[in-house]
């Protein structure tokens, strides 16, 4: 049925792998899952259950006239590695837009964090993504601050009634294997390097989820293992991480789940 979702469930022999297939009009999104609070006085009032979490039901979402996702239905446990993938312009960075708050959904429910991103007001979408970790393609470092100061600084502008932030910066870059680069400038540091400081200026808050937007699509493949281990210690640690990427080998060694849309066959 053209514009409505169709939901398959399949058990593989080994892992019992469960497949949810979505179909919408342009595109297929289909979800492979693999083998994991407190309240916040600054949320919404409905913000009090899925903290750490994603649900879409039945969610469109695009940019002017332009539907890219269209009746998709999601679901993130809380310390789930989804990764999303499919080809360039299908729709992942659109997704990661609307869990981030960029985009309003045009119909259908999204939540994320437990707020529900149709009946977020204005003045509270600034508050939402500061609840929200988020990691580019690109590092975004201030060239003129050192690794320390560039997770710092952030942090501090952000959070204003954070405790202890150098504390928290500087155990954001242990997560991230870099706490003897805390006092190196940006040009002093590697493309990876570099990357994992974004990360730990990502994580320095204490974010419930995580999104990366292909955070490796720069790198070589050391670089890459070194910042996937930094994505894999936030998500020991309990967080819910959603990172788009076109890479099969991350997806294979990673993802707890592969989100995956692809254009819809004619």
């Amino acid at each position: 049925m053209a514009g409505s979702s169709r939901v398959k469930a399949l058990l593989a022999r080994n892992d019992q792998k469960a497949v949810q297939a979505l179909i919408t009009p342009d595109w297929v999104l289909s979800t492979f899952s693999r083998g994991k609070a407190t309240e916040d006085a600054d949320y919404p009032d409905d913000a009090r259950e899925g903290l750490g979490e994603v649900r879409l039901n039945e969610v469109s979402v695009g940019y002017g006239d332009e539907a890219v996702l269209q009746n998709v239905t999601l679901e993130i446990d809380r310390g789930e590695f989804v990764c999303v993938e499919g080809p360039s312009g299908v729709g992942k960075t659109t997704l990661l837009n609307l869990l981030y708050g960029s985009l309003r959904p045009w119909s259908g429910q999204a939540k994320v964090d437990g707020v529900d991103l149709g009946r977020l007001r204005s003045r509270h979408v600034s508050r939402f993504r500061r609840k929200l970790g988020c990691v580019f393609q690109s590092y975004e470092l201030l060239p003129h601050l050192t690794a320390l100061e560039n997770v710092l600084l952030p942090l501090q502008l952000a959070h204003l009634r954070v405790s202890r932030p150098k504390e928290r910066a500087l155990d954001a870059l242990e997560v991230v294997g870099l706490s003897d680069k805390a006092a190196s400038m940006p040009a002093e540091l590697s493309g990876g390097q570099q990357q994992r400081v974004a990360i730990a200026r990502g994580i320095a808050h204490e974010p419930r989820i995580l999104l990366a937007d292909e955070p490796t699509g720069n790198l070589d493949t050391e670089s890459t293992d070194d910042v996937m281990s930094a994505f894999e210690a936030y998500h020991e640690q309990g967080g819910t991480v959603v990172l788009a990427t076109h890479d099969e080998r991350l997806r294979d060694r990673h993802a707890r789940k592969i989100v995956r849309i692809v254009p819809r066959a004619a």
